[in-house]
Formats: structure tokens, C-alpha cells, sequence
């Protein structure tokens, strides 16, 4: 397994280590309950260094992540952050990433960590006939998310400059952290962070992408100023609370963007790999559709089969308890008649049967 380079950090910390993606990775800390209501209520870090790092350059970058993704990403200004998809043939969902416009010509792209790899391959695969570059740096930085109401306060405490960063924007700011001596792309980061208005707990924060090198000094730095450390645990539990997908486990090259309900970020003004797929699945309208249910009682889990009136209408994708509502929540893919707001379902909860209420996320 791989480790980031805060690995070290997290065990001193008494932090409960687990695989994730290939890496071994902060779990929790204390408690998932505790951490989840820190970035609710105030603010939280996380390590999210396993995440890629894929470096895409050239005449056509823009071009040739536009065709790979449901993103138009020649129609970005420069420090802008884009949320896309990243399509099979068949409009399947292979993986969703955010990517950043650096200058005219360069983005950094932030796929998820297991199927880093294979996004690597795929955009390698499709090179042909575009001008345009490609370098994995996943090993050579890190990254870390600042999350929370409060987080904009505490970043105005370590740079003023970094706090005005907006959503979806991204900025080049020096952090005073300690200089290093790089070349090429990673020389961007000697003097420098990436610092975004991004994240995956629906509050307002920043996640900031630093070289591995720096990334101790970075973590103790908003550590000292009394922010949580958060695990992969409650970034679970926050995500879901707000309705975000988890890749491999929400889509696995199974689902389409038009099935999850986020085709809002489908950009239909640019020819992309699977908008055939997508454009025959819009006017069919028969798609199962990814909502939320609520349970008075029990926690859904992956898998768990839905009911109305004795017929199954669909799965169980992700599910947990929320620390908010204290109720348990989930999401699934139902049949399109039965995913509107109020129906009355029930979720298979190993072999019993709890009542749930059809709701459109977020939960809270």
C-alpha cells in the first residue's frame, strides 16, 4: 500500500489507519461522530493526498479534456476549478475529478485514488490528433482540505490573500512555508501552494495542494491553530449528508451522469466521449434516478434493496447515520416513478424490512 506523506502525522496522532484506494489512510482520529460535527460546526482538515495529481499540457489541452469529459474546458478563464465527468463510450460513468486551469495551455486534473491509474491510461489512450502532454505527480504532492464555516476565518489568520480565494476558484499563494528547490511543474510549488475554493463536505473551506516535502509543516500549521483532524470516516458521513457520489461505489462504470442527477454539469456545447449514449438516454427518459431516502430506523447499507407495494424499484448505493438528523440516511438508484419527493419505500436491512421516506438530498 501506498502512504502520503503525513502518514507519520497521523499515527502520532493516534489515528486509525485502513486501505483506501490502495493507500493506507486516517480512518478516524477519535471518533467519526465527533470529527463529522467539528467541520459542521467549526472547521476540519483532512489529508487527501491519495487523490491524483495528473498534469495535462499542451496547444490542446483544453480541447482534448473537453472530449474526454461532459466539462467544456476551453471555456474556462485561468484559476477557475471545474467538477466533471469522465465518460465510456456508453455515457458510463468511469470516474468523476476536478480540474484546474493553471495558465492557457495547462490544467492540473484531481481524479479519485483507486482508479487513478486507469484515468491515466484512458487519457493516455486518447492522445492521438491532440497536441497536448500528460505527467502523473500524484507521489510528489499533497494535499490538504480545510472544512467548515469557520475555515475562511482561520485561513485569514495564516494568509489573508489565501482566505479571498472564492468557490470554484483557484490561486497560487505563498503560505510561508519552507522553500524547496524543484524544476518543471513541480517548481510551481517551491515558493508557492495551490490553493482552491473546493471540497467534499458541502461547507464553505479550501483544499490546498503543497509539495510532499512541505506537507508536515503545512498540516502543523493548521493544526496549532486548533482544527480537527478528520479520517476518511467522516468525510463519508459528511459527503453523504450533502448528497455528493462516491466513485467505485455510487458509479463503477455502471451509471450514467444523466442516472445520478448531477447532469447539470453536463456541458451539451462540446462533442464528448459518450454524448451519443447520453443524448439517446435524455430522450428515452426511462433511466432509473439516484435520490435520497430517509429511515426512521436502521442504517441502509451498499446493496440493500428497495421496495414499494412487494416490487423492487431499486439499490441502495450509499448509506449511513446521520450526525445531524440522527437519523439514518441513504442514497439509491430507484425507478423514476417511485424517486419523487415524500414516496413511502422500504429499505431489505439484513432480511428486515424499515420504513424509509423518499427525499431529495442534501439531507441537511
Amino acid at each position: 500500500m501506498k502512504r502520503t506523506a503525513l502518514y507519520d502525522e497521523h499515527v502520532r496522532l493516534g489515528a486509525k489507519m485502513t486501505e483506501f484506494g490502495g493507500w493506507e489512510m486516517p480512518v478516524m482520529y477519535d471518533s467519526i461522530v465527533k470529527e463529522h460535527m467539528a467541520v459542521r460546526d467549526h472547521a476540519g482538515i483532512f489529508d487527501v493526498s491519495h487523490m491524483g495529481d495528473l498534469y495535462v499540457k499542451g496547444k490542446d489541452a483544453g480541447k482534448f479534456l473537453s472530449h474526454l469529459t461532459t466539462g467544456n474546458f476551453e471555456r474556462m478563464d485561468v484559476g477557475d476549478a471545474k467538477y466533471a465527468h469522465i465518460l465510456s463510450e456508453e455515457g458510463k460513468i468511469k470516474d468523476d475529478m476536478i480540474a484546474y486551469r493553471l495558465s492557457e495551455d495547462e490544467y492540473l486534473c484531481i481524479p479519485n485514488a483507486g482508479p487513478t491509474p486507469v484515468i491515466e491510461q484512458w487519457f493516455e489512450s486518447h492522445m492521438g490528433g491532440f497536441d497536448v502532454k500528460m505527467e502523473n505527480y500524484t507521489d510528489d504532492l499533497v494535499c490538504i482540505a480545510l472544512q467548515g464555516p469557520n475555515a475562511r476565518k482561520i485561513m485569514e489568520g495564516i494568509s489573508p490573500e489565501a482566505a479571498k480565494v472564492k468557490f470554484f476558484k483557484s490561486g497560487w499563494v505563498d503560505l510561508g512555508l519552507k522553500k524547496e528547490s524543484c524544476k518543471g511543474f513541480l517548481g510551481l510549488f517551491s515558493e508557492k501552494s495551490l490553493v482552491s475554493g473546493t471540497g467534499y463536505t458541502g461547507e464553505d473551506g479550501f483544499e490546498i495542494i503543497a509539495l510532499g516535502e512541505q506537507g508536515v509543516e503545512l498540516w502543523n500549521m493548521l493544526t496549532e491553530k486548533g482544527v480537527q483532524p478528520c479520517g476518511l470516516g467522516a468525510r463519508d458521513t459528511l459527503r453523504l449528508e450533502k448528497g455528493f457520489l462516491l466513485s467505485g461505489q455510487d458509479f463503477n462504470e455502471d451509471r450514467t451522469t444523466l442516472e445520478t442527477g448531477w447532469d447539470f454539469i453536463i456541458e451539451w456545447d462540446h462533442d464528448f466521449i459518450g454524448k451519443k449514449a447520453l443524448e439517446e438516454q435524455k430522450e428515452l427518459g426511462e433511466h432509473d434516478l439516484w435520490t435520497g431516502i430517509i429511515l426512521e430506523k436502521g442504517i441502509a447499507r451498499h446493496g440493500s434493496a428497495v421496495y414499494k407495494d412487494g416490487e423492487r424499484i431499486g439499490v441502495v448505493t450509499s448509506g449511513t447515520r446521520s450526525p445531524v438528523l440522527g437519523k439514518g440516511i441513504g442514497m439509491a438508484y430507484l425507478k423514476r416513478e417511485s424517486a419523487k419527493k415524500g414516496e413511502s419505500v422500504l429499505v431489505d436491512i439484513r432480511g428486515k424490512m424499515a420504513e424509509g421516506t423518499v427525499t431529495r438530498p442534501p439531507f441537511v
